[in-house]
């Protein structure tokens, strides 16, 4: 079930980039993407099957472990927050799901993602504003979320940090019904400011 809702939950965000665009970022043929902070690989597995040339990194050992024995793409262990061992500009789309919160310096893990992109990218982060304390009535805070931010405060962030074309910044609640351990329902709703998940997306 977990698979099956990142995967839902990683094409929403996808498929938003593209309306925010008005381009198919589902259609990857051709290009390269990664995803930093990649886990088991499950989002980097999605981007592989849109057809990207799909690597992911993580600084977990474990997780990389994990995702080269269970799927096929490029996984290496990498710490963000200082460098990445890519050429500048190698990738297309770069994508970093539920990530930043957990870094002490996250513009400057976006700014080395910056470096690497050619073109889009996209990120997903918990809502400052409303996080704590919607999270802990529904017992799902997590107590590793050291750098959660409002949304002005990522857009005005990533404007100083980042010599970038283009950025959208949106909040979206992600509603979901499981029974018996199975997804039957997800959908993502934009619910300006007051959203669970920040959605982010930087063109260069």
């Amino acid at each position: 079930m977990r698979k099956q809702q990142v995967r839902r939950y990683v094409l929403e965000i996808i498929k938003w980039g593209s309306r925010v665009l008005n381009r198919n970022l589902l259609n990857g043929r051709g290009k390269a993407a990664l995803d930093v902070g990649c886990a088991y690989g499950y989002a980097t597995n999605v981007l592989e099957s849109l057809g990207y040339e799909a690597y992911g990194i993580d600084i977990s050992r474990y997780g990389v472990r994990q995702a080269n024995k269970n799927y096929t793409g490029h996984f290496l262990v990498c710490d963000a927050q200082t460098s990445f061992p890519f050429k500048k500009k190698t990738f297309d789309l770069l994508t970093c799901f539920d990530v930043l919160e957990h870094l002490e310096h996250p513009l400057k893990t976006m700014g080395n993602m910056f470096d690497l992109c050619k073109d889009v990218m996209i990120c997903a982060t918990p809502n400052k504003a409303v996080e704590k304390p919607i999270r802990k009535i529904m017992r799902d805070y997590d107590e590793t979320h050291i750098n959660t931010r409002f949304p002005d405060e990522w857009e005005k962030g990533i404007q100083n940090e980042l010599e970038c074309g283009f950025i959208k910044v949106e909040t979206f609640y992600d509603l979901t019904l499981k029974v018996g351990g199975k997804l039957l329902f997800f959908k993502s709703f934009k619910v300006p400011y007051f959203g669970l998940t920040i959605r982010v997306l930087v063109k260069k």
